[in-house]
């Protein structure tokens, strides 16, 4: 739209402040002040104010670049958070769909989804590093945490359940060890299970990502004891279940130093985001009617 003929238009609504006025121009787009009143107490300054018409800018300045870019949450990702939002209220997913709020309920959706996305698409190539200054002095804060590894381990297993097999608990244990002694001489590990598991857990070799072990059932942890990276368990029983486990690696690590470092990360990821925003607010075209507020 061309913006001295819209300002025209605008000063015609300029002598009182009604309800749904509008109280700002973002490019071609306008804000009223009804975006903003739900978020107005009776005691708020001008200055209060206006900090609401700030964030609605940024939030269009946002939506338009979103446009701009034709990013579009998945369709997946929105059933997702979908399911989320029933389940936190004790609702079924067609319960939810039946609410006569469900349709500002899933536009809330599709726009936190799509401004996730836009903030994902600007830092995607963003390499950040953190200094040990930055790192030792979060560190100094808590020293108590430097002294608490956690044992971590990757595995693979294979597992037969009982319940499942014309065979009794003996023969089944018979066989898991003969696949041990194969395993032993050199046969690959993820030929056996997938021939013989019932997991049905292939993806990468059949292998885990890595597992705080003493978050695993004590059951497992007692088999696991002892062993070295590339041994493997003796068959052990969980319930119905049957298995035999090989420890792929371990490590030790200081869980709230990752945590700490991915915190670091994610304040040097806001600030690129808030800095950016502010650079786009710098190139386009804003007018607030201060006077309206």
């Amino acid at each position: 739209m061309n913006k001295t003929l819209l300002l025209v238009c605008l000063f015609s609504f300029n002598i009182f402040a009604i309800p749904n006025s509008i109280i700002a121009i973002v490019n071609d787009d306008l804000i009223t002040f009804n975006q903003i009143s739900i978020d107005i107490k009776p005691n708020y300054t001008k200055a209060q104010k206006l900090a609401l018409v700030n964030q609605q800018i940024d939030l269009i300045l946002q939506l338009q670049k979103i446009k701009q870019l034709s990013i579009v949450p998945k369709e997946n990702v929105i059933n997702s958070m979908l399911d989320n939002i029933a389940l936190n209220n004790d609702l079924s997913l067609m319960q939810l769909q039946s609410l006569p709020q469900f349709d500002k309920v899933i536009n809330h959706v599709k726009q936190n989804l799509s401004l996730e996305g836009l903030k994902h698409f600007i830092i995607k190539n963003l390499n950040i590093e953190l200094t040990d200054v930055e790192i030792s002095k979060q560190i100094s804060k808590i020293p108590n945490h430097l002294n608490k590894l956690e044992k971590q381990i990757r595995i693979a297993q294979i597992t037969i359940n009982s319940i499942d097999q014309v065979d009794s608990d003996h023969l089944i244990k018979d066989r898991l060890i003969d696949l041990s002694e194969r395993i032993n001489k050199g046969d690959s590990f993820s030929i056996l299970k997938k021939n013989y598991s019932q997991d049905n857990f292939y993806k990468n070799n059949g292998e885990s990502n890595w597992l705080n072990l003493s978050k695993l059932p004590k059951a497992i942890q007692q088999s696991l004891k002892g062993l070295l990276i590339g041994e493997i368990s003796q068959p052990f029983r969980i319930g119905q279940v049957w298995r035999i486990i090989k420890i792929i690696d371990k490590r030790s690590v200081n869980n709230y130093l990752v945590e700490l470092k991915d915190k670091l990360i994610r304040q040097k990821e806001d600030t690129y985001f808030y800095n950016w925003v502010k650079k786009i607010r710098k190139e386009a075209y804003i007018k607030i009617f201060y006077n309206k507020l």
